[in-house]
């Protein structure tokens, strides 16, 4: 106890919040991008609402592999940080960056060349093709600004500067919700564009906030960002391994969790267009409740980065279990209103025009049943076992819970047994207990303990 008190001080409380608040908010900010499109065009109806739903999963696809790729900023830059050696957080973002953007670019040609066939894999309805070829034509070019916003933000984060790409997350969803409103629905004199008008608004948002991201961290945070002197070194074969030994793990856990995500996406279609609206539209009410939490996960990364980066390792310990208990203690206060409030919620439902009005209810009460699930393994696998790099084993967790449980479990009993949305997606919250299992004695094995950035590089290849 003496140990856990003298590791869990007034300023690991003072850094995490730092740290945990404004990634938060800056997290749910990019969620809430997202929902503005589906609350503004659900007043155009189901298809639209579904079109929208399925064009921000592809683009989610994309997000996450750029995620991948800037996860190793979040594990190395926080240990170089921690270790004294901004060199090495501007080389890794350097790397990052290429790496994102050589990923992104076949997608973005993809989504523009292709977009009706990409659309047809999920659901053949020919509404709801119109509609999301529309939409993703349009919005697919915003993974290039991802591309580079992304590790950015996550390199600022490294050096515990979390605010600032908060606010400028705030602005984009600003200009995003008011171009949303003046071009679907045609006010002041712009043209209605409807969906195409919600698509629109979200690609010049995602272009307005990598500008002003890249001229703020220009002006006030220079030395994060790479210089022509960095280049070379960052091209050396010991800097590529290095990198790569984290990089490659993250890309191939994230490309197949987001896999994952497009296959329950075609499940649900299978089910029905209402059930792929009701979706569609509730997604991204859980997804911005549940990203109010990333911060905590990328203040552990970060945080236990330092502590591992310097070299002590019984204080990443007590602290890694003390950014689980108090997360995941609000998500299931969060959990239990939601149920509290159903009555609530159901007015909320019917006056953002739901489909199904009772199912739609019976899905909001299973997401929020699940949330402090989520919540638990986002923080411990995302967070404590990512800041030392125990990557392998975060791939085994996430993998094998969605497509070893979940993914079999959606198809058996939505597809197979014919079961309403809301028992399937009670019957997938399995994948999240196995996981929690499974990452709780990872945890407890302390594996993960591990510095990245003062090992020899044959130390770190094994």
């Amino acid at each position: 106890m003496q140990q856990w008190r003298s590791s869990v001080d007034k300023t690991f409380w003072q850094k995490t919040w730092r740290l945990a608040l404004p990634v938060s908010l800056q997290s749910m900010l990019f969620a809430v991008l997202g929902l503005v499109d589906v609350i503004m065009v659900s007043q155009l109806g189901e298809a639209q609402v579904a079109a929208v739903g399925i064009g921000n999963r592809i683009v989610f696809f994309n997000f996450l592999l750029i995620v991948g790729v800037s996860g190793a900023v979040g594990v190395l830059a926080a240990q170089y940080f921690g270790a004294g050696k901004m060199e090495g957080v501007r080389r890794t973002l350097l790397q990052s960056w290429v790496c994102a953007i050589l990923l992104t670019l076949p997608f973005a040609v993809a989504y523009r060349v292709f977009p009706e066939q990409i659309v047809s894999l999920v659901s053949d309805d020919p509404s709801f093709v119109k509609h999301a070829h529309d939409y993703l034509y349009i919005s697919g070019w915003t993974i290039i600004f991802v591309a580079v916003v992304v590790p950015l933000e996550s390199a600022l984060r490294a050096i515990g500067e979390a605010k600032m790409p908060t606010y400028v997350g705030l602005l984009a969803v600003v200009v995003n919700a008011v171009l949303n409103a003046l071009l679907i629905f045609g006010l002041y004199g712009f043209p209605e564009m409807g969906l195409a008008g919600a698509a629109l608004g979200t690609t010049i948002s995602r272009a307005a906030q990598t500008v002003v991201l890249l001229v703020v961290t220009y002006i006030s945070y220079k030395k994060v960002l790479p210089t022509v002197e960095d280049i070379e070194p960052a091209r050396t074969p010991k800097a590529r391994k290095r990198y790569f030994t984290v990089a490659w793990p993250m890309i191939i856990h994230d490309g197949a969790w987001a896999m994952g995500v497009l296959v329950y996406s075609i499940i649900f279609a299978k089910l029905g267009v209402t059930e792929l609206a009701i979706i569609s539209l509730l997604s991204p009410i859980e997804g911005v409740l549940i990203s109010a939490f990333f911060g905590f996960s990328v203040a552990a990364a970060t945080i236990l980065g330092h502590e591992l980066g310097a070299e002590n390792y019984q204080r990443a310990f007590h602290q890694s279990w003390s950014f689980l208990v108090i997360s995941v203690s609000i998500a299931f206060i969060m959990g239990v209103s939601i149920w509290f409030s159903s009555g609530l919620v159901g007015e909320w439902l019917a006056k953002a025009n739901t489909p199904n009005l009772e199912l739609s209810l019976n899905v909001t009460l299973v997401l929020a049943l699940g949330m402090f699930l989520k919540v638990f393994n986002m923080v411990g696998i995302g967070g404590v076992l990512r800041s030392g790099g125990d990557i392998k084993y975060s791939i085994f967790i996430d993998i094998f819970g969605q497509w070893g449980i979940g993914i079999p479990l959606a198809v058996l009993t939505g597809i197979v047994f014919g079961w309403p949305l809301h028992w399937v997606l009670t019957a997938i919250l399995a994948e999240e207990v196995v996981k929690a299992g499974l990452t709780t004695y990872r945890i407890y094995g302390r594996k993960w303990l591990k510095n990245l950035v003062n090992e020899d590089e044959e130390a770190i290849a094994a």
